[in-house]
């Protein structure tokens, strides 16, 4: 049975991230519409009201009564909150190249944070892996040639950002002790569409409603918010909390670098764009590296189970 569920968390956060790595086009496509701001604050309006939409049809079930709240509160504010603003103006003031390299630590940030403060040490194996995960994303990222101008602040905002989504991974696994991955997506875009609206009103003020509207005036915006809140925001992250309560937030981490391989793919062939042998073996890489880390979790499990069964 454990076994199984750790399978069924393994492929949950394999699927979740798959959809992140397409989400990007989508992105794309809405900012041919949209102000940034805009996109975010309709982006988790839009995934909140499916939640609730879900919730009030009886579909789906939340209960949060005595029940603890402070990590719950506190994995929102880390993800989506934190994280979308912090990269958002991040990649504003930095490289794309730089920036790839930089968010590309997210799973490096989960391994200290484990190792650290929850006591799940990952295996020599599990590092290894790791490394060999991250430095094809952030090879790839690095060799994309992009220019740009990188800032100290963006550099620390971008940073900033990795801790954001590290503190979320853990912290995703921590409350999955007392919330179902429904409750905890339901109140991760709850506390998205407040946040981000509040935020967007204060910064364009005048400029909110007009904004809005030019953005809904354009047909390419609904098909981009429909995948990016309701697939890249609804489905994916009920998967993605879903596995962090099945599986090690090391290795549920480890799955975010198949974002960059599903990039990569999908613009070679949805966009077109060039892809050349080092990039494929970059990709390969990568999934390695993916595949270590859960093997190196399966084989732990496995020891810790004998362990038990033999004292």
């Amino acid at each position: 049975m454990k076994n199984k569920e750790r399978l069924l968390g393994m492929g949950a956060a394999l699927v979740a991230n798959v959809i992140f790595g397409f989400s990007f086009i989508f992105s794309k496509l809405a900012l041919t519409a949209a102000h940034p701001l805009i996109i975010l604050s309709m982006r988790f309006t839009v995934a909140f009201l499916v939640m609730c939409i879900l919730v009030l049809s009886r579909a789906v079930r939340v209960d949060f009564r005595n029940k603890p709240r402070l990590k719950l509160i506190l994995m929102c504010l880390a993800q989506p909150f934190a994280y979308f603003i912090l990269e958002l103006y991040g990649l504003s003031m930095v490289s794309s190249a730089l920036s790839g390299v930089i968010t590309s630590l997210v799973p490096v940030g989960v391994f200290l944070y484990s190792m650290f403060f929850t006591g799940e040490k990952p295996t020599a194996l599990q590092g290894l892996c790791l490394a060999l995960s991250v430095g094809g994303v952030a090879a790839i990222s690095a060799f994309s040639g992009a220019n740009g101008e990188n800032r100290l602040l963006g550099i620390l905002l971008l940073i900033g950002a990795v801790i954001s989504a590290s503190a979320y991974n853990l912290l995703s696994r921590g409350a999955s002790v007392h919330y179902s991955p429904i409750e905890r997506t339901f109140v991760m875009f709850l506390i998205g569409a407040v946040g981000f609206n509040l935020i967007t009103l204060g910064v364009l003020r005048e400029r909110f409603l007009p904004l809005w509207g030019e953005a809904l005036s354009n047909p390419d915006f609904y098909l981009a918010i429909a995948y990016l809140a309701i697939l890249s925001s609804v489905g994916a992250f009920l998967l993605y909390n879903y596995a962090t309560g099945h599986i090690s937030a090391v290795s549920a981490s480890s799955f975010s670098s198949v974002i960059t391989v599903v990039s990569v793919f999908a613009g070679l062939f949805i966009l077109h764009e060039s892809f050349s042998l080092s990039d494929t073996l970059l990709c390969l890489s990568i999934v390695l590296g993916v595949f270590g880390v859960n093997y190196a979790e399966g084989k732990k499990a496995e020891l810790l189970t004998n362990k038990n069964s033999n004292s």
